[in-house]
């Protein structure tokens, strides 16, 4: 038997409580797995400062205007 088939017969015999845990828990290595995969690129203090202040400014209600993201975008 597979491993794939092992892990099928398991999943149906588990209660639907359990089968929920078991795909959230499946999901969150999912996740982990796409995040361990990127390539973080490391910022350099000068983007790291403008990251933050942009962060803040959106905190702080400012936003950000969508004409400027459009043209940004090329949009």
């Amino acid at each position: 038997m597979s491993t794939l088939e092992k892990a099928v017969v398991l999943l149906k015999g588990l209660s639907l409580e359990k089968l929920d845990m078991v795909v959230y828990i499946l999901e969150s290595l999912t996740v982990k797995q796409k995040i361990e995969s990127t390539n973080i690129e490391v910022l350099t203090p000068e983007e790291s400062r403008i990251v933050d202040l942009a962060l803040a400014e959106l905190e702080n209600g400012l936003g950000v205007e969508a004409e400027s993201v459009w043209e940004e975008a090329g949009i």
